[in-house]
C-alpha cells in the first residue's frame, strides 16, 4: 500500500511512480478527460477489450490522442503486480494549453494508472442484493457526451451525496424527462418474463462495459428501451451491474419489493468464469 496514499496500492503518472499531477492539468480544471475502471481478477483484467473499445470512443469524442493498448496493459500489470484482485483506474486528460476553455492542438495527453483495493462488500451485495431509492437529482440530457465515461461526474457526486443522507445502498437515476437511466454506480436491467430490458444510453448515462458484455452474450433476449418508472415497478426482477462489482440484485426500490430471481442468478453464474 502506498504510504502517502493509504487508499491506493500503486500509481503511475505518465509511466513514473507518483501520486501527483500538475496543477494546470485540464482534467483538474475542466474535467477534460476520460477514464476506465478495470477489475483485475487473479491477475487478469476482466473485459479488457471492452474497456479499451470504450476508451477509444471517448478519445474520439473528446479529440484526445489514443494511447497504445499495449502501453496501458503494461502499466496495469505493473501497478497490480502481486495482487490477487484489485481495481485499476486508467485516466487520460488533455495536457495544459494555457488558461481558458479552448483546447490546444497538442498530440499528447496525461496518463494516470492506479491500483486500488477490491471492494470488500462486492460478494455480499452479489449474494443478498441492495436496497435502492429513486434519487431526486435528475441527469441532464446531453447526446454529444452520452455513453462515454468522461471525467466530469458532478451529477453522480450530487446524487451520491443525496443517497448518503438516506443511508440507502444504491440510487436509481432518472433523466430530466423522468425516464429511468441507470443505477448510481452502474447500469440497470429489468427482467420481464424471459426478457432483459435496459435503458437506452443515447441521451444520458454511461454505456457500461458489463452492460455491453451482457447485451452481447444474451442479445437474443435483450432489448434497449426508454424505461419508465411504471415499467421498473412492474418488473419481475431488477439488477444493476458494473465492471467491478459484477451483477447485483436489487431487492427494494422504495416501497417496491423484488426477489433476486432465477434470471439474475443465471447471469451471475455466466459471469463467474469470466
Amino acid at each position: 500500500m502506498n504510504p502517502t496514499l493509504p487508499h491506493m496500492f500503486d500509481c503511475l503518472v505518465n509511466g513514473e511512480l507518483s501520486g501527483h499531477v500538475a496543477v494546470d492539468d485540464r482534467g483538474l480544471h475542466y474535467g477534460d478527460g476520460i477514464f476506465e475502471t478495470v477489475a483485475v481478477i487473479h491477475g487478469q483484467p476482466r473485459f479488457w477489450q471492452g474497456h479499451m473499445d470504450r476508451l477509444a470512443i471517448g478519445c474520439e469524442t473528446l479529440g484526445l490522442p489514443r494511447v497504445p493498448q499495449a502501453l496501458l496493459l503494461r502499466e496495469l500489470q505493473t501497478v497490480s503486480a502481486g495482487l490477487a484482485s484489485c481495481v485499476v483506474k486508467i485516466l487520460l486528460t488533455r495536457i495544459s494549453s494555457g488558461r481558458g476553455y479552448r483546447p490546444g492542438t497538442t498530440s499528447d495527453c496525461n496518463r494516470v494508472v492506479a491500483a486500488y483495493p477490491f471492494p470488500e462488500d462486492a460478494e455480499q451485495f452479489a449474494l443478498h442484493g441492495v436496497d435502492a431509492r429513486i434519487c431526486n437529482f435528475r441527469l441532464a440530457l446531453q447526446p454529444a457526451l452520452a455513453g462515454i465515461k468522461h471525467l466530469n461526474r458532478l451529477e453522480q457526486v450530487l446524487a451520491a451525496a443525496e443517497l448518503a443522507r438516506t443511508g440507502t445502498d444504491e440510487g436509481i437515476l432518472l433523466d430530466s424527462e423522468d425516464y429511468v437511466i441507470s443505477a448510481l454506480s452502474g447500469n440497470l436491467f429489468l427482467v420481464v418474463g424471459d426478457r432483459l430490458l435496459t435503458p437506452r444510453m443515447d441521451r444520458a448515462g454511461v454505456r457500461g462495459v458489463m452492460r455491453g458484455a451482457i447485451l452481447q452474450a444474451f442479445k437474443a433476449r435483450c432489448e434497449q428501451r426508454r424505461v419508465t418508472l411504471d415499467m421498473l415497478r412492474d418488473a419481475d426482477e431488477v439488477f444493476c451491474c458494473n465492471a467491478v462489482r459484477g451483477i447485483v440484485p436489487v431487492r427494494r426500490i422504495g416501497q417496491w419489493i423484488f426477489e433476486p430471481g432465477p434470471r439474475t442468478r443465471e447471469l451471475q453464474e455466466w459471469l463467474k468464469p469470466l
